[in-house]
């Protein structure tokens, strides 16, 4: 079977929280990680600034991505967010998701995408390089890792739109 891009449906809500929760368990640093409940997902669906895609094969959720514009004069911008299963990593899957919702976002009149990703995540670091994004700086020592006993910090990236 082929892996499909589309929008997030509200029948996709149950399995997305499942997806969730399995980046929390895996402790994968994203904020869609600490998102617990339904009603959560149900609230971004029905959210008119949220852009919501999903990647699915044979009806099973890979990955998800979500886009949060801003409010009145912001709204030419989108803050991303985006993860792919750990069973679907370094199969391009979450880069070729992240270019079907920048197709996405432009139709629907974004100039300028944004995106946090921390310093010891290399493989979205790569990903956003490899979708054209630019880095735009970082927040230092952002936050400290126990796991490493060092400091993480918060690298920016932005892409624009054409």
């Amino acid at each position: 079977m082929e892996v499909r891009f589309r929008d997030i449906k509200k029948e996709d809500i149950n399995q997305v929280v499942d997806f969730f929760k399995e980046l929390h368990h895996e402790k994968a640093e994203v904020s869609f990680s600490e998102v617990e409940k339904k009603e959560e997902i149900e609230q971004w669906i029905d959210e008119p600034r949220m852009c919501l895609y999903v990647a699915e094969e044979d009806g099973k959720i890979l990955g998800v991505f979500r886009g949060k514009r801003g409010k009145e004069g912001r709204n030419h911008s989108c803050f991303l967010t985006a993860a792919v299963s750990k069973k679907c990593r370094g199969q391009k899957i979450g880069q070729r998701l992240t270019n079907y919702s920048l197709d996405r976002l432009k139709e629907e009149g974004v100039k300028i995408a944004r995106a946090y990703v921390y310093s010891n995540n290399p493989s979205s670091v790569s990903t956003l390089l490899k979708c054209g994004f630019t880095s735009s700086g970082c927040v230092h020592m952002h936050h400290f890792d126990e796991k490493t006993n060092g400091y993480v910090d918060d690298l920016i990236f932005h892409k624009i739109l054409k």
